[in-house]
């Protein structure tokens, strides 16, 4: 039975159009997952659904009682994760028909993305749901809906399944981009010595006395030869316009980045912390090991909500927790409600003032996070909170500096923002710390794993927390 129906939809917000969808249907028990870049328009067309936002034309067709939790931000006086859950509990509570949830996952801890887990296998009603929650989306999807060129593409399965559709579909654009280069470079030289061969035509030959090529060149025989060739040259040309470049690559295709080698010294033991306990406002929030932080350190720090995780980095970076620490220590600090930058610069100049890269590979990496070329040359005053946010995890990874800390860095950022920052982590030649509650994206790029449980700091397999 189908519950939604959307034809010849089109969503346009402040005069830009967002989507644009011929057919689209939803049916009964589905569990879809709707993905796509940072201001694609997931969270509009989901208000269009509930009827919060009217900017639409077409068909939009819902045959079903509705419980929806919007897109939370963090409250005073109480944490993101909190109000989440508070919010989720009254849902499930409502039994509806069709539950909308937007990035329900994005501010829970472990625990309770696990419950939220349970909760969405135990429901027997219909789920859309906008996420980048790898782990999630694997665990529940049956359908994953990709805003592709401003339309809705249908996927089966779950994030893994779309995953290799996307991947056979990189492997095949690889494929067409490698024949229209050498079809391209086949003509040109066919096209140049075609050209050359005609203007060798017109010209007086050596072998041949003058007065037996003025007799040919009258007669037609050279002219008439050159003209053939040059048509032919010319059918070549219009051949060469009329193939087909292969089509705009995905930003996975193109960002294979590697960091310059250069000389950075980076000490065997950067820190090592002496086993202590971690305070604040003269409470303890938990203790903690003696623990070493090396040349090849990739270490993550997870746990509840408000068990001391930021509090934790925030004294590290301060080099506040008793210790050692090596001579001239240089480490950034990535903390996205932090984040400063002089507006009067341009995106590029602003990652460049930091990096010891090339100019290219900083071009790349700011288009791996959802910053274009154009957009790297604009005035970072131009730029929306979330690329700002993006443009300063690009100048904290490409920082001249020898540790790198990071809170929460996948916090808002896109499937392809995400994907791109763990191919970088995977690839970083210097030690960091952060802290996560993406399991998959933790798993991945770290090698160390420490959570915090029952008032310890203790170490944990990083595949199994």
């Amino acid at each position: 039975m189908e519950i939604l129906t959307l034809s010849h939809y089109q969503l346009e917000v402040g005069g830009n159009l967002l989507l644009s969808i011929n057919q689209l249907h939803l049916h009964q028990g589905d569990k879809v997952f709707l993905i796509g870049d940072n201001g694609s328009g997931k969270t509009s067309f989901l208000q269009t659904l509930i009827g919060e936002r009217r900017s639409y034309q077409g068909q939009l067709s819902l045959h079903s009682d509705v419980a929806y939790l919007p897109q939370l931000q963090a409250a005073q006086n109480q944490s993101g994760g909190e109000k989440v859950m508070a919010s989720l509990k009254v849902l499930f509570q409502k039994n509806a028909s069709l539950l909308i949830l937007d990035e329900p996952s994005s501010h829970l801890d472990k625990a309770n993305q696990k419950w939220l887990i349970h909760q969405l296998k135990r429901y027997r009603g219909t789920l859309l749901v906008v996420s980048h929650d790898r782990y999630l989306m694997n665990q529940i999807a049956q359908q994953i809906w990709a805003i592709e060129k401003q339309d809705i593409k249908v996927y089966q399965g779950n994030y893994d399944a779309y995953r290799q559709v996307k991947e056979l579909e990189m492997q095949k654009q690889a494929i067409e981009k490698a024949n229209y280069q050498r079809q391209v470079t086949k003509l040109t030289k066919q096209i140049q010595a075609k050209k050359e061969r005609a203007n060798q035509m017109v010209k007086p030959k050596k072998n041949i006395s003058r007065s037996d090529w003025k007799v040919n060149a009258f007669a037609g025989s050279y002219d008439s030869q050159a003209k053939r060739i040059a048509k032919s040259a010319k059918a070549m040309e219009n051949r060469l316009a009329k193939l087909t470049p292969n089509r705009q690559e995905s930003k996975e295709i193109w960002a294979k980045l590697k960091f310059n080698p250069q000389e950075k010294k980076i000490p065997h033991t950067l820190i090592h912390l002496r086993e202590g306990n971690l305070s604040r406002n003269k409470q303890i929030l938990f203790t903690y090991p003696d623990i070493a932080i090396r040349a090849d350190s990739k270490l993550a720090i997870i746990g509840r909500n408000k068990a001391g995780k930021s509090t934790f980095l925030e004294s590290l970076a301060n080099q506040d927790l008793p210790g050692f620490y090596s001579d001239h220590l240089k480490l950034t600090f990535f903390k996205q409600d932090q984040v400063q930058l002089d507006s009067q610069l341009t995106a590029f100049e602003f990652v460049q003032e930091q990096s010891n890269q090339d100019s290219r590979l900083i071009l790349n990496y700011l288009a791996m996070m959802g910053i274009p070329y154009q957009k790297a040359h604009q005035k970072i005053a131009s730029l929306s909170g979330g690329e700002r946010v993006r443009l300063a995890l690009v100048g904290a990874m490409l920082g001249d500096h020898q540790l790198l800390i990071l809170d929460e860095p996948t916090n808002y950022l896109d499937l392809v923002a995400m994907e791109a920052l763990e191919r970088c982590l995977k690839q970083y030649p210097y030690p960091f710390v952060l802290v996560s509650h993406d399991q998959q994206f933790v798993s991945s790029v770290v090698n160390r794993c420490y959570v915090i449980r029952d008032g310890q700091l203790e170490e944990i397999d990083k595949d199994h927390f």
